[in-house]
């Protein structure tokens, strides 16, 4: 079993593209389809189809995936130990998150982080949405999330904050004379709020119960918390927003931010899917995190 040909395979998967892969490893078109049809040969059947829409497995592939991502991702640990074994910090860290939440949380943490363990690769993809960050993370694509809490996760967490939404406005706006702005108020402006194909965030799920559901909301959403922030800035629209994301907005943009009259937050934090079954590198990122 060559165990690079089932590393490109998961990376092909993922990407669901064999032009990003032969960009990312530096292997030819060719060259990765000659190594996919080497492996089925090997295993005697067809493991991935492909289509105008890209890369998809077929039954056979599902069903050998969580074995395949296991015996990588096994395989990588053993690099690691060996590494460390030998007085070298190598690995990698694949970390996944929603796109303004990565951006203010983690280039001050890589910037230690890479000072500590120059060796450790880390990737980061970025995600607007929470469902497919969670599959992400239960599928072994990432090995850390940097996503909401929520009840219903099992997940392990690390470095959890809480996230106050707030209410973004324009520069000048009307509402900000005020100290506190209440729902009241604020759902009686041009309202734009995230929403992912998917539907509605849990988070902005909890402030549902507050607002007439049968009320005019504008008719916008967008996915991008850095598009809503431009459309604050720019067409007059208010908000709700995490105050983490509100606060950077004030550097960059022309908004403001005031609290509101409701009780709602958010609980931001780091999951790995167990504790037990976690990589060096990912061990000493989440020590990291623990310092705090």
């Amino acid at each position: 079993m060559d165990l690079k040909k089932y590393e490109v395979l998961l990376k092909v998967v993922d990407r669901g593209s064999i032009n990003n892969v032969s960009y990312d490893l530096g292997y030819t078109h060719s060259g990765i389809s000659k190594m996919l049809n080497s492996m089925e040969t090997e295993l005697g059947f067809p493991i991935i189809k492909r289509s105008n829409k890209g890369i998809s497995l077929t039954s056979e592939g599902e069903r050998l995936m969580p074995m395949i991502r296991r015996i990588v991702k096994e395989s990588e640990k053993l690099e690691t130990e060996i590494a460390l074994i030998n007085g070298l910090e190598k690995g990698t860290i694949r970390i996944g998150g929603f796109p303004t939440t990565a951006y203010v949380l983690l280039p001050s943490i890589l910037k230690e982080f890479c000072k500590r363990y120059p060796k450790i690769q880390v990737e980061v993809l970025e995600e607007h949405s929470v469902d497919v960050l969670e599959q992400w993370l239960n599928r072994g694509i990432i090995d850390i999330g940097l996503f909401s809490r929520q009840p219903y996760h099992n997940f392990d967490w690390f470095g959890e904050r809480r996230d106050e939404y707030v209410a973004l406005l324009p520069k000048g706006h009307p509402l900000t004379l005020n100290e506190i702005v209440t729902l009241e108020h604020l759902f009686k402006e041009r309202v734009i709020l995230f929403k992912s194909h998917k539907g509605f965030d849990q988070d902005i799920i909890q402030l549902m119960r507050y607002i007439d559901l049968n009320q005019d909301l504008g008719g916008y959403t967008f996915n991008s918390d850095f598009t809503v922030i431009r459309m604050v800035e720019e067409n007059g629209f208010v908000t709700l927003v995490p105050k983490l994301i509100a606060e950077y907005a004030v550097s960059g943009f022309a908004v403001e931010y005031r609290p509101i009259d409701r009780e709602l937050h958010r609980s931001i934090g780091f999951a790995v899917k167990s504790k037990s079954d976690i990589s060096p590198s990912v061990k000493k990122f989440l020590a990291l995190i623990k310092e705090g």
